[in-house]
Parts: C-alpha cells; structure tokens; sequence
C-alpha cells in the first residue's frame, strides 16, 4: 500500500514581538500547521533578540528554529538569517534605516543569508517600489542575495479582506448606494462610487505585486516564502517545501542557498491555510494595503453629506409650509 510521505515545511517570515505574541501561542500554532522549520524575522526596532531567546526557551523537539531579522533598510525591508543567535550582535542589521550596502557589506563579512522581503510590497518597505527592479537585480547579484517569492500577507490579502462576510456586506451596501434612485437624489453615490471604484482597484492591484513578486524572485540567486505572521493563526500560510529533513541550522541555510526544495507558495496541505482572521488583523491589513486611503472621501463623509441633505429638505418643507399659511391668511 502506497505510504504519503509528511512534507517537510518551512515558514521563513513571521514576528511575535510587535503584537506581543505569548511564545506558546505561537509555537501552538506551529505545530498545528505541523511546520518542521520556522524562522523568526521579528523587526530590528522590535528587539529580535528577545524574540528568538524567548521561543528557543520553549521550543519544541522536532522542530528547527532559525535566528533571524527583518532589518529596515535604505532599500525597504531585509531578511537575514544566521546559524545562531550572535546575528543578533552585528549591528549593522538592527540599525535603523541602515543604508542598504552597509548592511549588505556586514552580511557577506559574517557569512550570513538575506532576502529582500515582499520586494514588490508597498510604501517604501520593498526593494522594487525603493529602487527599481533593475538595481535591485544588481543588488542581489553583487551580494548574492535572495528574495522573497511568495508572502502570504499579501498572498492572502484578497481573501482575507475581500473574502470577508464584513468586507462583503460593505461592498453591497457601496454597490446599493451607488445604484440606488435615492441616494442618487440626494447626490451621495459619487463618493460611494469612488470607495467601491477604488477596492476593485487594489484588489486587481494586490494580484499584481504578488505576481511580479515571484517573476522577480527567481532572477535572484535564491528564493525564500514565509507567512509573513504578526498573530499565530497567520503562521504557516506561505512555505517551502524541503527535499528533506535539515539537521541544524547552518545545513538549512546550505539548501536554502542551494534551492534544495519541491514547492515555494501558499501551503497547499493546509485545509485551511489562513484560519479564522480577526477583524483587528483585517483593518491592520486593509490600512497597510491603502496606505490608509481607501476609506477617506474625496470631500466629505457619506453620513455627514446625508445629514446636510435632509436638514435642507426639512428647512424647504418648512418655507413652503409658512408660504401656505400666510397665502391662506
């Protein structure tokens, strides 16, 4: 009888600190994503060093926990990883907005890995947007550098704004009062349009990033994925698939630098490889993916332009009530 065969999963992009995450919690979720590597790439002005000595405390047997940071960069946003925690004493990876070579330069010197994180991203946290996918491309050949393929927060940024029964419901009632003969009446559809107009927008948009992502990915000397977690239940939502079992962490970041792997992407072994998303997470998303735009009207809000137009129709109805009356007298 044919025996399935456990893949061996990694999630290279996930945080505890920032959100004050419990260690249990996180190594719970883990576990129930049956992950046999993690690494944690907590911010470098979110004390990743603490981050990684308070989940190597309690770190389970079985499963490998790579040192690692997400530093802020002149280029946007870097992943490094090393085989121990002394990562954590190069000082050029925590510096604050550390231009880009310098930290590069340090990496090379002490031998450690990187990957530019979400490189067609937003903002300016993503090399792409930063520099242009041309010098970024120098930049990864010049200091053999990677990038990430696959980031399950925008990966799932769709289904988890769009897909949402909240986001659903407030896309209908756009939808009605963009339609509506009442509303229309009352000239509100406009603003309403514009919101529904530009959701459709950043969705396709999102689509988009996540492509050119990976189109740009593979021209780099290596590719990582990681789930890009700041709470537990988004931990495991994007991986790697190793060939096999790495036995410490410098063998790990051997094949990872080797591209000793059989998938890269969403976890595809995963029923449900987002579980259920707070609706804290989904605004913090929607404001990230925005850039806190989104939901701003063009002039003033819906509520507010309502309550203008009805008082103006009361203070017309009562003009021409008083007109009545003093005709009859």
């Amino acid at each position: 009888m044919f025996m399935k065969k456990k893949p061996i999963l990694a999630d290279l992009h996930t945080h505890l600190n920032e959100k004050k995450i419990e260690p249990k919690e996180w190594w719970r979720a883990v576990k129930k994503k049956k992950l046999s590597v993690i690494a944690i790439t907590e911010h470098s002005y979110y004390d990743p060093k603490e981050a990684y000595l308070k989940l190597k405390k309690t770190q389970p047997k079985g499963i490998l926990l790579i040192p690692g940071v997400e530093a802020k960069t002149s280029a946007g946003d870097l992943l490094v990883y090393g085989e121990n925690e002394r990562i954590y004493d190069i000082e050029e990876i925590l510096e604050k907005k550390v231009e880009i070579e310098k930290v590069l330069k340090a990496i090379k010197k002490h031998n450690l890995v990187a990957s530019f994180a979400h490189p067609y991203g937003f903002k300016l946290d993503s090399v792409c947007e930063a520099l242009g996918e041309k010098e970024a491309l120098k930049l990864t050949k010049r200091y053999k550098t990677g990038a990430e393929y696959y980031n399950g927060m925008l990966g799932s940024a769709n289904q988890l704004l769009f897909g949402k029964k909240i986001f659903k419901k407030f896309y209908k009632v756009l939808d009605f009062l963009g339609h509506n003969r009442a509303t229309s009446g009352l000239r509100i559809n406009k603003p309403t349009n514009w919101t529904k107009a530009k959701m459709e927008k950043l969705a396709l948009k999102t689509i988009e990033r996540v492509r050119q992502g990976m189109i740009f990915a593979k021209k780099t000397k290596f590719i990582t994925v990681g789930s890009d977690a700041h709470y537990p239940r988004s931990i495991g939502s994007a991986v790697i698939e190793l060939k096999k079992m790495p036995k410490n962490e410098k063998e790990f970041l051997m094949m990872l630098k080797n591209k000793e792997i059989l998938w890269a992407g969403p976890n595809i072994y995963s029923h449900h490889p987002v579980d259920k998303i707070g609706r804290k997470e989904i605004f913090e998303g929607l404001l990230y993916l925005t850039k806190k735009k989104i939901l701003k009207k063009p002039k003033m809000r819906i509520v507010k332009k309502i309550k203008q137009k009805i008082l103006q129709r009361k203070g017309i109805k009562r003009s021409k009530k008083i007109s009545k009356v003093a005709k009859d007298e």
